[in-house]
């Protein structure tokens, strides 16, 4: 079946949210998607949409990697990417995320981070976080990961929803 991917919708958020509570359930994901849109979090969702109607969703937020001279640079943290149970594992999913990647690639973004399956987001240029690199709450596990094309340095300052829920 085709994929087509769009923006979002606020006509969207209620299909959205039953995504990610049956990619996700036991879970409340739905509940933590709530929160990051109530809390202004997120600069970007997506949907990935084929005849049946909506399969997946994907979702970023608003990050930022304080460099040791106080720079903060932008980041956006992938959370949440979830496809339909009856969908998974038929490349929904990485195809979702090459689409949104590319659509915040274009609008200047080159800095992402996830907390995630260590070998699913590699396929898609995540690495695992080294101990130098990036201090966070999560730095040492091989579920934090980042993409980008420079070795940044510094302590991500995550939004207090992304930050509580992990």
């Amino acid at each position: 079946m085709a994929l087509h991917f769009r923006p979002v919708e606020p006509r969207d958020h209620a299909v959205t949210r039953e995504i990610v509570d049956a990619a996700f359930t036991p879970e409340d994901v739905a509940g933590f998607l709530d929160a990051l849109r109530a809390a202004g979090c997120l600069i970007g969702e997506w949907l990935a949409e084929d005849e049946s109607g909506v399969v997946g969703h994907i979702g970023f937020s608003r990050a930022h990697l304080e460099r040791s001279d106080g720079e903060r640079l932008p980041a956006a943290f992938l959370t949440p990417l979830g496809v339909r149970p009856e969908r998974q594992r038929q490349g929904v999913g990485l195809a979702l995320m090459r689409h949104a990647l590319d659509r915040l690639e274009q609008g200047g973004e080159n800095l992402y981070f996830v907390i995630g399956h260590a070998t699913y987001y590699p396929k898609v240029g995540f690495r695992t976080v080294a101990f130098d690199e990036v201090a966070s709450p999560w730095t040492g596990s091989p579920a934090f990961m980042m993409r980008c094309a420079f070795a940044p340095r510094g302590r991500l300052l995550a939004p207090p929803v992304i930050r509580d829920a992990h």
